[in-house]
């Protein structure tokens, strides 16, 4: 197997990998975004909001985001990875790691 072969099939691999995570960050979106706006309904029904409230939608906002953007990174470094290329090659084997034993 060539070195181009290898590296073709562990970006693949990998692309799947990341492919398969995207997704799973996908199925969860549904949940995070109902307790956001659960404790979000809470907050507008109960007036001013108390501290509990608060904390609860801004944590649940600050995971509804960061779900969100897993979901799209995850997406980006799959399709970069499928589609391969000198770069993609160069950064799962770079050519410079090997290099000759001094001789004595």
């Amino acid at each position: 197997m060539s070195r181009e072969d290898s590296v073709m099939l562990a970006s693949r691999t990998l692309a799947l990998l990341l492919t398969v995570w995207a997704l799973a960050e996908v199925c969860n979106l549904p949940g995070h975004v109902q307790l956001f706006r659960y404790y979000s309904d809470h907050e507008t029904v109960l007036g001013a909001g108390t501290g509990y409230w608060q904390f609860w939608r801004q944590h649940y906002f600050i995971d509804l985001c960061f779900t969100a953007v897993k979901t799209v990174g995850f997406g980006l470094a799959a399709r970069w990875l499928f589609k391969g290329g000198a770069d993609v090659q160069e950064f799962l084997l770079p050519s410079s790691t090997v290099e000759s034993a001094p001789q004595e």
